[in-house]
């Protein structure tokens, strides 16, 4: 089966790059998969998982959002935010979760509540896509 390159950016830097079957993409108007000699397409993503498959099986990233330029051997991503969803980031985002709900719940005067409330929500998610439990309204 032929395989195509992908890479993903975010601010936080390099999440993955390498040699794929296909990737499915959160978009404004649903999922879509791309597959070896895509036609080219530059779209915006939106929050949710991006779905790669490759000889070593399935991996999941999860974003806020980005956009993605496709060509025909070659898939550039760039998030606004990006996280594996596997299992060793797990404890890492129920840390980041429970500091977020206890600055919260103090409402600290030197604490930017808009600024918290928006890493919660980008942890539950997170944590939510990684261990695969339902997502509920926040």
């Amino acid at each position: 089966m032929n395989n195509f390159g992908i890479e993903i950016l975010s601010p936080q830097g390099l999440v993955f790059k390498g040699e794929i079957r296909s990737a499915s993409f959160p978009t404004a108007n649903g999922i879509i998969t791309v597959l070896p000699g895509h036609e080219g397409l530059v779209t915006n993503l939106k929050h949710g998982e991006i779905i790669l498959e490759s000889s070593d099986g399935v991996k999941k990233i999860t974003i806020t959002g980005g956009f993605a330029e496709i060509t025909n051997k070659n898939i550039n991503v760039i998030a606004e935010f990006a996280a594996s969803s596997d299992e060793t980031n797990k404890h890492k985002i129920e840390q980041a979760v429970k500091l977020a709900k206890e600055m919260k719940e103090k409402r600290k005067n030197f604490v930017d509540m808009s600024v918290i409330e928006t890493e919660l929500k980008k942890s539950v998610a997170e944590l939510k896509s990684g261990i695969g439990l339902k997502r509920k309204g926040m």
